[in-house]
């Protein structure tokens, strides 16, 4: 692995922040494009894009698409009162494995959430917390699981809440450089349903790109 982020690293040219013309450290990129192509190695689907996504607040500039888009040099910017947090609503039921977010405290400190919280359910009204996280400096994929919510530690739900409950060095607003929602592909229902109506989906990559009109 070592060698392989070596070659991507010396094949890259720095990158600079937006914002503050700083020169970021290319072995981000690295980091991100190696973690998308381990979840891909381990069947996980990105579903993300089957969904309808709302932020509690954002900076312009700096909202979902900054957030959705395959890079760690965008990211999502908070612009209101704590908790801050992020809406996805599917339109039908889907299961979900895992939640991964992208965070950098290096370079983001007190913009760093250091404790999240995720809620479920069929819509804003009934949700109960399923998982929670707390982080000290993270750097890189950070993963949320659905331990003991069912026997085979599964999410299934319409509907999920990403709490932002706090930050490092009590920071008020909140940076997220990316966020997947995974599920594997043989117990999607999303995909079971494309299926059964005659669409065969046999790219990871073309499922994760489709989207429920």
């Amino acid at each position: 692995a070592s060698d392989m982020t070596s070659s991507l690293v010396g094949s890259e040219m720095c990158i600079r922040d937006r914002d503050t013309g700083d020169d970021l450290d290319v072995s981000n990129m690295a980091m991100y494009k190696l973690g998308l192509k381990k979840f891909e190695s381990l069947g996980l689907v990105d579903i993300g894009k089957l969904a309808w996504w709302r932020l509690s607040s954002f900076k312009t500039g700096y909202g979902i698409k900054e957030l959705r888009e395959d890079s760690p040099y965008g990211y999502w910017q908070s612009d209101g009162v704590q908790p801050h947090y992020i809406q996805i609503h599917f339109t039908k039921k889907v299961s979900i494995e895992k939640v991964s977010f992208f965070l950098n405290y290096p370079t983001d400190e007190s913009y760093t959430p250091s404790k999240i919280v995720i809620y479920a359910g069929s819509g804003e009204h009934d949700l109960l917390e399923v998982a929670s996280k707390e982080f000290i400096e993270p750097i890189g994929w950070q993963n949320i699981y659905f331990k003991d919510v069912r026997a085979d530690n599964i999410l299934k739900t319409y509907f999920i809440q990403i709490c932002f409950i706090a930050n490092h060095q009590n920071g008020k607003d909140t940076h997220v450089r990316g966020l997947k929602i995974f599920a594997p592909s043989t117990k999607n229902d999303v995909r079971q349903d494309m299926d059964d109506e005659g669409v065969s989906f046999t790219s990871i990559k073309l499922l994760s790109e489709c989207a429920i009109r």
